[in-house]
Formats: C-alpha cells, sequence, structure tokens
C-alpha cells in the first residue's frame, strides 16, 4: 500500500512526527537574538572604568555584569529553543485580555522613566519612587509595607552595591 506524500512528508526517516514550529520556537529565537544583540553591544554601551596612576578606580570590570546576564540569557534562550520542540503548549497570548496588556505597557513606561531618572535624582531616590508606584499601581493595600519596601530594598541595594561590592551607582545630586 502507498502512502500519499501528506502522510510522509510530516516524518522523519525513523518514522516519527516533525515537531511543528510553535509560538515557543519563535519566542525563543526572538529572546536568542535580543541577548545575542545586546551582548554585541555591551563593549559599546558601558564605559571603561576610570583610570588613576594606571590603576582601576572600581574593583570589578563595569561590564562584567552585563555579560554575565546577556550571556547566560542567551545560553537559556539556546536551551529553551532545544527543548521548544517537546513542548506541547496552547498559545496562552491569545486569551489574554487588553488588562494585561495594559500592565506590562504601565510598567515598560515606569522603568522608562526610572531610566531617565536615574542620572538625575540618583539610584536611591530612582529606586524609591519606582518601587512605590509600582507597589501602588498593582494594589499593594498595606501602606506600611509599600513605604517600607519601597525605602529600604534601594537603600539596601545601593549600599550593598557600593560598600561591599565596591561598584559606584548614581548618586543623588545634593549629597
Amino acid at each position: 500500500m502507498r502512502r500519499s506524500h501528506r502522510a510522509t512528508a510530516g516524518r522523519k526517516a525513523n518514522g516519527t512526527r516533525w515537531s511543528r514550529w510553535n509560538f515557543n520556537h519563535v519566542t525563543a529565537l526572538a529572546v536568542m537574538a535580543l541577548a545575542a544583540a545586546l551582548l554585541l553591544a555591551v563593549p559599546y554601551q558601558v564605559a571603561k572604568p576610570e583610570r588613576l596612576f594606571g590603576r582601576a578606580l572600581t574593583a570589578l570590570n563595569p561590564a562584567l555584569y552585563p555579560r554575565l546576564v546577556f550571556g547566560a540569557l542567551l545560553v537559556f534562550a539556546i536551551g529553551y529553543f532545544l527543548v521548544s520542540r517537546r513542548l506541547r503548549e496552547l498559545n496562552q497570548f491569545r486569551t489574554i485580555d487588553a488588562h494585561g496588556y495594559f500592565n506590562v505597557g504601565v510598567t515598560i513606561v515606569c522603568l522608562a522613566a526610572y531610566a531617565l531618572a536615574l542620572p538625575k535624582l540618583g539610584f536611591v531616590v530612582s529606586g524609591i519612587a519606582l518601587t512605590f508606584v509600582l507597589a501602588v499601581f498593582y494594589g499593594n493595600r498595606n501602606h506600611y509595607l509599600t513605604v517600607a519596601v519601597s525605602v529600604l530594598a534601594p537603600l539596601a541595594i545601593y549600599y550593598g552595591a557600593t560598600r561591599l561590592l565596591l561598584v559606584s551607582l548614581p548618586e543623588f545630586p545634593f549629597f
């Protein structure tokens, strides 16, 4: 009995089915492209550390952390692409209502405002404002907790980065 071309076109030589491209493949490729582009842009976007008498003023190379993050993102995206062949999931992006996209849009706008405010206001003040706005927007009803986390988290990160890691972060211009 002869099989039609359509019946055999979707089969490998060993008889198993070829997996079809799904949204996981596309997402993995998009993340791979983004991670590779960001990894290649690091030398052009991160300034070289200042030197005094031939010696670096910071203990860490400023490009180390972005390279680690974007390199790890690239490795995870490649792994995701390889695993996505076996994933059998429905595309749930079609079921997201407008409120979900609105939340993502507000978060992106807040992060862009944070990036613009960072050089002017410094890390601590910008971090406090970002954390507070996002906590209020997403409905945290415990106002004492909102204020405590909004103030303490950026301060802890700032002092941990500047004192323990000896990395300079943008400071408030008035002190």
